[in-house]
């Protein structure tokens, strides 16, 4: 097989053929971006003559090429439809005085192509007259949506997902979020063109699903490059909740929030109200005055009493389980936003039991994961998440090897749940891959990030700056990131080599003895110690910090079996121990 003509006959062609990693323009979808030299589209070359490809814009994969090459199963790309445009939109002057009485003018309407219609409301299963708010983005009719007297709402179907007003997303600009097309269009209306809004509105209540949030992947570049965020969703719960959300994808540090003013014992609702009932200039006002984010500073407890009551009430974040079982739960949970460093001796199945948990959780909690992970390898680390999600082995061997048909389910969950971080070329720097993992919390909604192992990472230490002091600020910039988008950072930190003058059974390591510093256990949320006996052919799983306790756990260790026959680690029931009790297996060295 000719690699430059199988590249070739699907629109692919490189300036070099060396094998590696190399970027281009997407041929599916460049054409119809505003940026058509962005190279979104990432292809590798094998050594074996197969090549691979991703775009990281319309998610476009394939892959070609190879003597053993089995056929690339691709995954199914969804099909959009796109509405046919209307010739000759009608703009009757009722259409224009129901806007006008809400402070919108006809040359917003005719900017934003706004028109009468009628169609089909499933709500009333009828047709109703209509307002049509036509989606554009790049020149091209994406999606339009209809809204009747009655305030019922219906799009297209299947509509490409993207925001309203997208092209209003510029580098550099600040960009005003709001909850719908009216506070779009009051937003235009007070001199401010560069808001969007998402096209179905706030949540009542937290949800797991990510389907609202889903045109911020659409829109992930030009988000990326856009200045500070406003977000000024309603003055309510579910406005809250939005809000609260769209700042934890796209970063907390630069995001401000409007808030929108009161009339007597009324609280305005929305930026369309605030127009109606203030006017325009105490629109410009609420963006004037908007707020950061609240992530650095100093605050009273009046900033925070709301956050203390909904702890009270048992609302909030809440600390979830690890997903391996009853005992290890008093030993350990997880609250999102934290730093946990786990540790282990070589081999002792740190890094699988840690894969575990995010098995786990993806199942519990719908969590997503970003993953680095080059010392196991993308291929090799793909498929022993898929040994633990179906429960057999991935290879042949003793016990029986997994069925194709539950690799092919494996797969198609993994895909779902986890995103890798690769640098195939070089060694990268912390910086390098928290960049990597704050496009996976805009794109996909990550909630929990895997550096495995934190040696992979390159030091790029100064000269005069010590190996203790380079740790603290690697620490302190994951605790940044993790705090700024809710995401719960797990770093995999090795040992150094414990002495052990007395022979006989190795000793766990504890969190003080990780290379390179103290501050591995003074800084972290919670650590973690895998400790395999072979003696006993068990594991140990040690919390040895737990910064929240009780409700985190208290500090303590839990047996598990490994089972070869379903690749996963069982939990010993009644096993968990405190700290120091009779069942620590390290009882000659320090707690820590």
């Amino acid at each position: 097989m000719n690699l430059t003509s199988a590249l070739a006959d699907n629109g692919i062609r490189l300036r070099s053929y060396r094998p590696g990693n190399h970027k281009l323009p997407c041929p599916r979808c460049s054409a119809t971006r505003k940026k058509k030299a962005d190279p979104c589209l990432s292809v590798t070359v094998f050594p074996d003559d197969r090549a691979r490809w991703q775009c990281h814009h319309c998610q476009w994969t394939g892959g070609v090429g190879g003597e053993a090459h089995q056929p690339y199963r691709r995954e199914a790309r969804m099909t959009y439809n796109r509405p046919a445009r209307v010739t000759a939109p009608e703009r009757p002057e009722k259409l224009l005085s129901w806007f006008s009485a809400r402070g919108i003018g006809a040359a917003t309407v005719e900017r934003m192509g706004i028109y009468r219609t009628r169609i089909w409301f499933p709500q009333v299963e009828a047709e109703a007259d209509c307002i049509a708010f036509p989606y554009e983005w790049a020149g091209v009719l994406r999606n339009v949506k209809y809204r009747d007297a009655q305030k019922n709402f219906r799009q297209e179907k299947q509509p490409e997902p993207v925001l309203y007003n997208a092209d209003a997303i510029e580098p550099g600009k600040d960009l005003i979020f709001v909850e719908g097309e009216m506070d779009v269009l009051a937003m235009m209306e007070a001199g401010f063109p560069n808001v969007v809004s998402l096209p179905n509105g706030a949540p009542d209540r937290p949800e797991q699903s990510d389907k609202r949030y889903e045109p911020l992947a659409t829109h992930a570049a030009e988000l990326e490059a856009a200045g500070r965020i406003l977000i000024a969703t309603d003055m309510d719960g579910p406005g809250e909740l939005l809000a609260a959300e769209l700042a934890r994808r796209l970063g907390k540090d630069r995001c401000w929030r409007v808030r929108f003013p009161s009339a007597g014992d009324a609280q305005t609702k929305d930026a369309n109200e605030c127009l109606m009932d203030h006017g325009a200039e105490v629109l410009r006002e609420c963006l004037a005055h908007a707020e950061p984010w609240p992530v650095d500073g100093l605050y009273g407890v009046a900033d925070y009493e709301e956050r203390i009551w909904q702890m009270y009430r048992g609302e909030g974040p809440q600390p979830l389980s690890c997903g391996m079982g009853a005992d290890f739960d008093k030993a350990m949970k997880i609250l999102p936003g934290q730093f946990v460093v786990v540790t282990g001796i070589p081999n002792h199945g740190k890094s699988r039991f840690l894969d575990q948990m995010a098995v786990a959780m993806a199942d519990l909690h719908s969590w997503r994961w970003a993953v680095f992970s080059p010392e196991t390898g993308t291929d090799n680390h793909i498929a022993d998440l898929c040994e633990i999600r179906a429960g057999r082995p991935f290879h042949t061997g003793p016990s029986e090897r997994m069925g194709a048909g539950e690799l092919t389910e494996a797969l198609a969950w993994a895909r779902q749940s986890f995103h890798f971080i690769d640098a195939a070329d070089h060694t990268p720097s912390i910086d390098w891959v928290l960049q990597r993992a704050r496009a996976a919390v805009l794109r996909y909604g990550v909630r929990g990030l895997i550096i495995d192992p934190y040696n992979e990472l390159e030091a790029g230490r100064p000269s005069q700056m010590s190996e203790t002091e380079f740790v603290s600020q690697l620490i302190s910039k994951c605790k940044q990131f993790a705090k700024h988008h809710e995401v719960t950072v797990f770093m995999v930190a090795h040992p150094t080599k414990i002495s052990n003058p007395a022979g006989g059974k190795e000793p766990a390591p504890g969190l003080y003895d990780i290379a390179g510093s103290a501050h591995w256990r003074n800084k972290a949320d919670a650590g973690l110690v895998i400790y395999r006996d072979f003696e006993e052919r068990c594991t140990y799983a040690m919390s040895r910090k737990i910064r929240r306790q009780p409700v985190c756990g208290s500090p303590g260790s839990v047996r598990f079996w490994f089972s070869g026959a379903t690749r996963q680690f069982d939990p010993v029931a009644g096993s968990y121990q405190t700290l120091g009790e009779k069942a620590d297996p390290r009882p000659t060295r320090a707690a820590a």
